[in-house]
């Protein structure tokens, strides 16, 4: 690529010759959204290379991208599964969908419930760090906090979460009186 172009005119041409293959790649192990959100984030992080005016760059540099994103975007996902199976309240709170790798959460309305009892912050914090699989980096400049401010109120959701998890399963079972 010739060094006069700017960063974004890079990552637009690159964009318009692969994105339907990045997007193809990404499509074996994802759904539909969750191919298209990996596809346009690995052409949002060639924007945040500082070098690469001075690179080549092939598809099978971006479909590695994608594959790292693919990964880490599993891995948060079942470290957030074994935190949920790790709670018998959370235990039919929160699946992962079809087998499928990366899939989204499936929150049914219990465990949609418990994150609304959270506040509005710690919410957030939850939901852009667990669910969305977002880093602490992102998270606080979404909310337009410090990374110290996401990680306290992420802390402090996951702790609300299971001491409800652990005060419910400890509520004894009534038994009717006949009489």
């Amino acid at each position: 690529m010739p060094l006069s172009l700017s960063r974004a005119e890079i990552v637009l041409d690159l964009f318009e010759q692969y994105y339907h293959r990045i997007y193809c790649f990404c499509r074996r192990s994802l759904s539909p959204d969750g191919s298209e959100d990996i596809a346009q984030e690995v052409f949002t992080r060639l924007l945040q290379l500082e070098r690469l005016p001075d690179m080549t760059i092939s598809v099978s540099y971006l479909i590695k991208i994608a594959d790292n994103l693919i990964k880490r975007r599993y891995n948060r996902l079942q470290r957030f599964q074994r935190f949920l199976e790790g709670n018998d309240g959370f235990k039919r709170g929160a699946r992962l969908t079809g087998g499928e790798p990366a899939e989204a959460l499936d929150l049914d309305d219990d465990l949609a419930r418990r994150l609304q009892a959270l506040t509005p912050t710690e919410r957030d914090a939850v939901e852009l760090v667990i669910c969305h699989g977002l880093s602490y980096q992102e998270a606080a400049q979404c909310m337009g906090v410090p990374v110290s401010t996401v990680n306290n109120w992420k802390y402090r959701g996951l702790q609300k979460l299971k001491d409800a998890a652990s005060a419910e399963s400890t509520v004894p079972v009534e038994r009717s009186m006949a009489g």
